[in-house]
């Protein structure tokens, strides 16, 4: 912790492991004031309070027998979504000498979906002087849901034996005043940005023949405005230059690349001649010599229940009795039913094998394939995982903390890393093609039976080719160019999946539409509950120009630093 003051007498404020488990999925105490030191990286931390979190609970006490007055006061960002907050202790009073506890209520109004800034201010002199009285400014970000009045249904009328418009009516005055202020800061700002905009087009009209760039710094976001640099709002509080949130900015400055040319083909170069690395598509190796090495006998192999069918594949629970052990395993096995093409099971055969013989604990392994007698439909055999695909596990999940949302992300990024790093592209990096397991063990997988299992998620432009279109990056689209940057951009749609439990990206956009509207700089929007650090990784991943995205390792070291920070806070 770092100290900022530290007197003959002492105060205890903190909030209980409990409740930080609620808040953050962090099994510790978040201590604000400790034996009269108080720590700035967590009063600089802004808390994200979700939907059926609507109570709040502090602990406090006053050290040393010692008179300790304070004065307490709570504001507000958006008293439309949020009523003003209930708390039962008094505005001024005095901390009491033992260990005790009081709590504020958030209710959501239900009349908008917003986040909304608590900011609790107390004053309190930890000192015997009353002087120099510190002020410890504690804060909150409410996600509020329309239709939802403090994590329950409008219906039922009131929350807490409060009534929601009793809580409106006393401060209806004061939201006059605010939404006239409001409404004129906007015209203002309205105004300005049109003679800025004027000023700037009659600047550029001698060039109305170039056509304007569209990279990161002019992205839009679906459904929100946003740009992906410094326009995204932002969580941490500035402070000095030891704060948590000047460290994090710094380290997300580190992701913007140093400019080098952009691996377009196989054979680019760069300006001092030097060849780019050549990465191969798994799918094209040799399939006939992997599956040497993998056949196994029929005999060897006991379908199950069905656990997931598409129009013509299928993926089963079976048993395995492998030929060197004893004891046969649980697995999952994937098929293609009787009377499928010839084209089907060579797709299958291609896509299943393609991570076979890559060995790393965040990669699918193959266990064997059934290829004999060649009439009958193939199988393709794999380690059981306890959780199964990861996109129905997110569908199925009521939520994510930030924690392990950023260790999904990390696994992923961990197996990319090793297929790069052997010069090989995955090229369909989704949810939809991992599997996880208890403790959320994310594993990276084929693609095979992908197009059948998950067609909303493949769409053909007219050029007989199914493609995840709105995972592929814009060069992959628009030219069918896959490099490790393409592979980046598709890694930063997974995450904007893992944080919104499995939607579907770009829901709204016609797949024919994708490439005109990408260009356009079009992106994600941010979810509603994606920390800002997040989200700002998301959109470099989704830059126009590939040598600006940042490379998987980069990935790696900005995430892993990103909990680090989380973890100093608790």
């Amino acid at each position: 912790m770092a100290v900022v003051d530290q007197c003959s007498s002492s105060l205890n404020l903190y909030v209980d492991s409990d409740d930080v488990k609620k808040l953050l999925g962090v099994n510790s105490q978040l201590w604000y004031v400790q034996n009269g030191t108080v720590n700035k990286y967590a009063l600089g931390y802004v808390v994200v309070v979700p939907p059926h979190v609507d109570l709040l609970t502090f602990h406090w006490q006053a050290l040393g027998g010692m008179t300790m007055p304070y004065n307490m006061s709570v504001q507000v960002g958006n008293r439309e979504a949020l009523a003003p907050p209930v708390y039962n202790i008094s505005d001024q009073s005095i901390v009491p000498t033992y260990p005790s506890s009081w709590t504020i209520r958030l209710i959501c109004t239900g009349k908008l979906t917003t986040q909304v800034d608590v900011t609790i201010t107390i004053k309190v002199p930890m000192s015997t002087s009353l002087v120099n009285t510190p002020t410890l400014n504690i804060r909150r970000k409410k996600i509020c849901l329309r239709g939802k009045v403090g994590g329950i249904s409008e219906r039922d009328g009131e929350v807490g034996g409060i009534s929601v418009e009793v809580l409106e009516a006393r401060h209806s005055t004061t939201v006059v005043y605010i939404t006239i202020s409001c409404l004129g800061v906007f015209l203002l700002v309205v105004a300005f940005l049109a003679i800025f905009n004027h000023i700037k087009n009659n600047k550029a009209r001698p060039n109305t023949g170039r056509r304007r760039g569209t990279g990161a710094s002019e992205q839009r976001t679906v459904g929100r405005s946003a740009a992906s640099g410094g326009n995204v709002p932002n969580n941490q509080v500035s402070g000095d230059s030891g704060g948590a949130g000047k460290t994090s900015q710094s380290s997300l400055s580190e992701l913007r690349r140093s400019p080098q040319p952009t691996n377009t083909t196989a054979t680019t170069t760069t300006t001092t001649g030097s060849p780019e690395p050549q990465y191969t598509d798994p799918r094209l190796s040799d399939i006939s010599a992997k599956l040497t090495g993998l056949s196994v006998n029929k005999e060897t192999l006991k379908l199950l229940e069905v656990e997931q069918e598409g129009t013509f594949g299928r993926v089963y629970h079976a048993v395995y009795q492998p030929p060197d052990q004893k004891q046969p395993l649980s697995v999952t096995v994937k098929t293609v039913i009787d009377g499928s093409s010839e084209v089907q099971r060579s797709v299958l055969l291609s896509e299943g094998v393609m991570l076979a013989g890559l060995n790393h604990d965040q990669l699918l392994g193959v266990l064997g394939a059934v290829v004999t007698p060649p009439e009958a439909p193939p199988c393709i055999i794999f380690p059981r995982s306890s959780q199964g695909n990861l996109k129905r596990f997110l569908q199925g999940c009521h939520t994510l903390v930030t924690r392990e949302v950023v260790g999904v992300g990390v696994q992923v990024l961990q197996a990319l890393s090793f297929l790069h790093s052997r010069l090989l592209l995955h090229k369909d990096v989704a949810t939809r093609n991992c599997v996880v397991d208890e403790g959320l063990h994310v594993k990276l997988t084929d693609c095979a039976l992908a197009r059948d299992l998950f067609p909303s998620d493949y769409h053909c432009l007219g050029d007989n080719e199914n493609r995840p279109i709105k995972w592929l990056a814009l060069e992959s689209l628009a030219h069918k160019v896959f490099t490790p940057a393409a592979d980046v951009w598709s890694w930063g749609v997974l995450l904007w999946e893992v944080m919104t439990l499995g939607q579907q990206p770009y829901a709204e956009i016609d797949p024919f539409e994708m490439s005109a509207v990408l260009r356009q700089g079009v992106r994600l929007a941010q979810p509603i509950n994606c920390p800002d650090e997040l989200f700002k990784a998301m959109t470099f991943c989704w830059t126009t120009a590939p040598r600006e995205r940042p490379t998987v390792d980069e990935l790696v070291i900005y995430l892993t630093n990103f909990q680090q920070h989380l973890d100093r806070y608790v």
